[in-house]
């Protein structure tokens, strides 16, 4: 299935949304680019500027909640345009201070705001996309265009960050600007289809009110009765975290295993595989979402999940088989697991969860998401010091399997819960 074909109906304010996020993200590396900066330009340690990295990381956690708060109290909209003005304000104020250690704490503010962001664009996807074959289809658009603009940002911003770097600073501010001023002028929050969003609304909920098109509310409702009657959605952003703490050993693990295997070439080895993984997103993710379109959200994410595990799981073959096509042949199997689950995760929250209660619920799944990428290289860095590197690789393969199986056996309890609402509403109509 073609590109244009497998994106085509999607309506023009996820185009224009999908864009800027693909604009935004050439400047999205602040993680990279905290450690470049310390480290090449001021010359700190690798692990004093490691410290700057976990503050940045530790309050991306916060940020993600109290953006999912003000999502639903302001408006996704709202708080897009806001956290990204903030953070483009403050990164070309960047360029004023070069070479001193105040970049370090403007890079975590930085950092905090457009963590604030997030759960607005995945609650403002989930609104302007009713039906759920349109939301899988935009937030697979999402992750390609993020990806692109992530590939293309590093590469170039390489050529200047040591000797220029106050143009990768005033670059990165304009760039949020072009994106920002691209959201606020083409992205229309009440341009959906109202019949299509009233019907997505009681599916959600049937003896909720269809829910009023305004960006700017009163204090939202209480949450705490919400996660009580979506007990299932509470596992799955429980569960979750096996998705975070799994994905996070590309970034960990997997560097450690290359310089291992392949000694002084380790970096470069390393470096390779991550060209592969961003080659394998943009020529498989319109594959991967046409072949699984007739799959649900559980069960896609329940097959990326054994993607992760066999992926992961080959690179113990490198304690007898030292080759890098080993390597290879993994990276493209966790990738595509990557795909499957990382353009389907926030899509079972989306048809589950009512419009004002979005921006919290997807707050609370990232801020999962935090917990799982700063415990993972922890409790990871335990395994191998206590086994040994290619064994953890078997350790991985165990998890994936089970965050698998908690897959299976949601979509198992959601059928069920669905049948029995389906026989309740029967019963009722008889009754009448």
């Amino acid at each position: 299935m073609s590109l244009f074909k497998t994106y085509a109906g999607l309506s023009r304010d996820i185009y224009y949304l999908c864009l800027a996020r693909t604009i935004n993200s050439m400047g999205d590396f602040i993680f990279s680019l905290i450690t470049l900066v310390l480290t090449l330009q001021m010359g700190m340690s690798v692990v004093s500027a490691g410290i700057f990295v976990s503050m940045a990381a530790l309050i991306s956690g916060p940020g993600v909640l109290l953006g999912g708060y003000l999502s639903d109290l302001m408006g996704k909209k709202t708080i897009i345009i806001s956290g990204q003005v903030l953070s483009a304000l403050i990164i070309i104020s960047c360029s004023f201070y070069s070479g001193t250690i105040t970049i370090g704490y403007l890079l975590i503010a930085v950092m905090f705001f457009i963590s604030i962001t997030r759960p607005a664009y995945n609650a403002l996807i989930i609104q302007l996309c009713p039906e759920e074959k349109q939301r899988k289809s935009a937030f697979s658009l999402m992750y390609l265009g993020a990806n692109l603009g992530i590939a293309l940002g590093p590469l170039i911003a390489g050529f200047f960050i040591k000797d220029y770097v106050h143009i990768v600073f005033l670059s990165i501010g304009t760039v949020f600007l072009i994106s920002t001023f691209m959201i606020w002028k083409k992205v229309h929050v009440g341009a959906g289809d109202p019949a299509a969003q009233t019907a997505a609304e009681n599916r959600v909920h049937h003896t909720q009110q269809p829910q009023q098109q305004q960006e700017f509310k009163s204090l939202p409702s209480p949450l705490f009765p919400m996660l009580l009657k979506n007990p299932l959605v509470v596992f799955f952003i429980v569960v979750s975290f096996l998705n975070y703490f799994i994905y996070m050993q590309y970034s960990f693990s997997l560097p450690l295993q290359m310089n291992q295997t392949f000694g002084e070439h380790g970096a470069a080895y390393y470096g390779s595989v991550m060209t592969i993984n961003a080659i394998s997103v943009i020529l498989l993710t319109t594959l991967v979402l046409s072949a699984t379109r007739s799959f649900t959200a559980l069960n896609s994410i329940a097959a990326g999940a054994l993607f992760y595990g066999i992926g992961f799981g080959t690179l113990y073959l490198l304690g007898d088989w030292p080759h890098f096509a080993i390597v290879v042949v993994s990276t493209v199997l966790w990738t595509i697991g990557e795909i499957l689950v990382q353009t389907n995760i926030n899509l079972y929250i989306a048809s589950r969860v009512p419009d004002t209660h979005q921006g919290r619920f997807n707050g609370f799944l990232l801020f999962v998401g935090c917990l799982g990428y700063t415990l993972s290289p922890y409790l990871t860095g335990l395994f191998i010091r206590s086994l040994d590197m290619e064994s953890v690789w078997i350790i991985i393969l165990g998890i994936s399997l089970f965050y698998a199986l908690c897959m299976v056996l949601l979509w198992y309890m959601d059928k069920n819960a669905a049948n029995k609402r389906g026989m309740q509403s029967s019963e009722l109509s008889k009754s009448v």
